[in-house]
């Protein structure tokens, strides 16, 4: 139904007040410690805490650099435009340089301006606003002449209500989705670290081996295949498309099953390079730049270059070595550092990453006492991915006022996407 309440149009500085966050200076480096978004930290509609850093603030520059409950934070640089919504995630977070603040001035609803922005950025509506050719930027100068158009403070705060509510349950499923990994990560931890795994007390400890017996030492390449992501030929559009997910390490931040990514390829891009196809449940490890990233594929896949992934023989290890690959961190970093500035633990290093391997009885009962979480968990990310769609298509029609807000029950419309 089209809507017949009357819309303005106004620039962004006239509805909100914007700063860019704090410089990394040396020179500045004063004050307490308290962590801080960069640009990697947000993606489109949600904020990634995985990985937090830290720098010094002052007390003074608490108000500057620190974040609000309803405040938006925006990319500047890095995909400029790229934004999301701050809701107290976690105590005194700031923003470093890479991006924007922008908070509501009163008489304005900031769930509203967020999905205006949002709807914008997916849109390709910021382009004519960018600066730079190869590397481009969104500058707090031209981000205030975005031109935003808004109903009354009444219909705001409704349309606002109405995509929170998608937003909302997708929290609150991912905090299940964190509940059910934790879950997970404990047996196996009581299990296979402190060594309490069913059985124990009438298992012997291996003179020879230092192990309980029936374990063994064995090498990543001992249980599966290992396969070394590509990036097709980026000089092909046609070897890009909606077909195969192609994952890169940031995609993998939703773990542990990855659903979505920026960036897929058509089949025949993926055809170019079938050696590379990974089935469910491969377990993929990122090994150069930021290493020790994990996640399961969801569906038949690739991954780029970046990505170690382990093709299981048998699927006994799949979720055991799950919870070991989460664990690895410290190791992949010893072992790419090799003087260059960027970490790289190459496929041969990678596979003969060596491990106490439970006997396969043990492996067995493991995967049997977790697998109901993981499917669990895949199913909320399945959940998770139709309402994110459901979202994104009411987004630009409520934002435009092609359909009336008022008529919409969010209740209705959640069960209709689930």
């Amino acid at each position: 139904m089209k809507a017949t309440t009357v819309w303005q149009k106004r620039k962004l500085s006239d509805l909100a007040d914007m700063c860019l966050g704090k410089m990394l200076d040396q020179n500045k480096n004063k004050g307490e410690f308290l962590p801080y978004l960069a640009n990697i930290n947000v993606r489109w509609g949600s904020i990634d805490l995985h990985n937090l850093r830290e720098m010094r603030f002052e007390e003074k520059e608490s108000e500057r650099y620190g974040l609000k409950y309803g405040d938006i934070v925006m990319c500047e640089g890095g995909e400029p435009g790229r934004c999301a919504i701050w809701k107290n995630q976690t105590p005194s977070m700031m923003i470093q340089k890479a991006l924007h603040r922008i908070r509501v001035k009163s008489g304005f609803d900031s769930f509203f301006l967020y999905y205006s922005l949002l709807n914008k950025g997916l849109n390709g509506q910021y382009d004519g606003y960018f600066t730079g050719a190869a590397i481009k930027h969104l500058t707090g100068e031209n981000l205030a002449k975005v031109e935003v158009d808004f109903p009354p403070l009444s219909i705001q705060k409704k349309i606002g209500a109405v995509l929170a509510a998608y937003d909302d349950l997708i929290e609150n499923n991912l905090k299940r989705i964190r509940l059910l990994e934790e879950m997970a990560q404990i047996t196996y931890e009581e299990w296979f670290v402190r060594l309490r795994f069913p059985g124990h007390e009438s298992t012997p400890i291996n003179p020879e081996t230092g192990l309980p017996e029936g374990w063994s030492k064995k090498q990543i390449q001992d249980i599966g295949d290992v396969i070394t992501g590509k990036t097709p030929s980026t000089t092909n559009s046609d070897f890009f498309g909606q077909d195969v997910p192609f994952i890169k390490t940031p995609d993998m931040a939703d773990a542990p099953y990855v659903i979505r990514t920026e960036q897929s390829l058509s089949k025949l891009g993926a055809d170019s390079q079938k050696k590379k196809y990974l089935p469910k449940n491969s377990l993929m490890v990122s090994c150069i730049g930021t290493v020790g990233v994990t996640g399961l594929v969801a569906i038949p896949s690739q991954t780029n270059q970046q990505i170690n992934s382990i093709v299981f023989r048998n699927p006994i290890y799949t979720y055991f070595m799950y919870c070991l690959s989460r664990r690895l961190k410290p190791l992949l970093d010893g072992l790419g550092s090799n003087g260059a500035t960027m970490t790289n633990v190459n496929k041969g290093k990678f596979e003969a990453i060596e491990f106490d391997c439970p006997s396969d009885e043990l492996l067995e009962k493991f995967h049997s006492s977790v697998s109901s979480n993981f499917d669990a968990v895949l199913n909320l990310q399945f959940q998770n991915q139709r309402l994110r769609e459901a979202r994104d298509i009411l987004l630009p029609r409520l934002m435009t006022g092609v359909i009336d807000a008022e008529s919409y029950d969010p209740a209705q419309l959640l069960k209709e996407a689930i």
